[in-house]
């Protein structure tokens, strides 16, 4: 049997990432090599759409998709540093991938840009400083209730969900289909329940989509090793496609997440996963780290690698034996 699986490219820019100045920045390196799918915060997606305008793209050419928590969801929440209780020794700021954590002048300790920090949790994992905590928030569904209402051509709308609380994650999902009615993808993380429970959740949540929104499009985005800091080995990528695996005989619409890297697709192709044709992987903390502090023109041929080994220029095609 031949499998080919065709992969289409997403660029997260950070839920938690309200940089207005870096996420578009990245945005257009990527949507100069290519990609034409991008995810971020709904504070910071006009400001990528005004991007693309001012540098001769056609934001309708785009998919623009908006992130949102659960309550509760790693995704929403900030780091938090306790002046009082820090050292000063700035370990954490060296840890910190997405460049948040800075040294105060005045004062030698370490404080968070919150409008940079995506709550990834590495400065805790590698310190375990007691300074360092976290506030959770969900209020990007304000956010993208005032988005929705100014007319902005939004194209789909991300759900984090990686909670133990089925509750709080259905009143959560009934909320945003009050405000948004188009494409919405579900992210969760396998941690939080059996797969029989994950599917047996996810099922209803398509159900409630579909009553809401009957000609839209239902996504899983099944996450792995989330903010991982943009690891390239295999092992990053590996739970995200395990879980993807694990969810494809039950017929859900797949997004890659979590981990994911330049081994992903490759990675795929040899998982199997036969029931599906079409994959969405999504690229986040790696493929923003990769065109970090580099020079205009490296960063715009590693973006372009990255493109075209997903769904570029090089068409890949693998015989699996059944």
């Amino acid at each position: 049997m031949t499998l080919k699986i065709k992969t289409k490219f997403k660029l997260i820019l950070g839920l938690g990432n309200k940089d207005i100045k870096s996420a578009p920045e990245t945005a257009l390196l990527y949507a100069n090599a290519g990609v034409r799918f991008f995810d971020a915060s709904p504070e910071v997606l006009p400001e990528i759409s005004k991007a693309l305008l001012k540098a001769g793209y056609n934001p309708d050419d785009f998919i623009l998709c908006a992130s949102v928590p659960s309550l509760g969801d790693i995704h929403g929440r900030k780091a938090n540093i306790s002046p009082v209780v820090c050292s000063g020794c700035m370990l954490c700021s060296g840890n910190c991938p997405e460049g948040a954590i800075l040294k105060d002048k005045k004062t030698n300790k370490s404080g968070v840009d919150v409008k940079k920090c995506i709550g990834c949790g590495i400065c805790k994992k590698v310190t375990n400083c007691y300074a360092i905590s976290f506030e959770y928030g969900n209020h990007e569904l304000k956010c993208l209730e005032e988005l929705v209402q100014s007319g902005f051509k939004l194209d789909m709308t991300e759900f984090h969900a990686s909670i133990s609380n089925k509750k709080q994650i259905v009143k959560d999902f009934k909320d945003i289909l009050s405000v948004f009615n188009g494409d919405i993808s579900v992210c969760i993380n396998k941690k939080q329940f059996p797969i029989n429970e994950a599917v047996e959740l996810l099922s209803e949540l398509r159900r409630l989509h579909k009553l809401e929104n009957p000609g839209a499009e239902f996504y899983v985005q099944t996450d792995g090793a989330s903010m991982n800091g943009g690891a390239d080995d295999e092992n990053s990528t590996l739970d995200c496609i395990l879980f993807a695996r694990e969810l494809a005989p039950y017929g859900f619409n797949l997004i890659i997440s979590g981990g994911t890297n330049i081994n992903t697709p490759k990675m795929l192709e040899e998982a199997g996963i036969d029931s599906i044709s079409d994959i969405i992987i999504a690229y986040g903390t790696y493929a923003r780290k990769i065109v970090s502090n580099v020079q205009k023109d490296v960063a715009l041929l590693r973006a372009q690698e990255l493109y075209d080994m997903t769904e570029g220029i090089k068409a890949r095609q693998t015989a699996v034996i059944c």
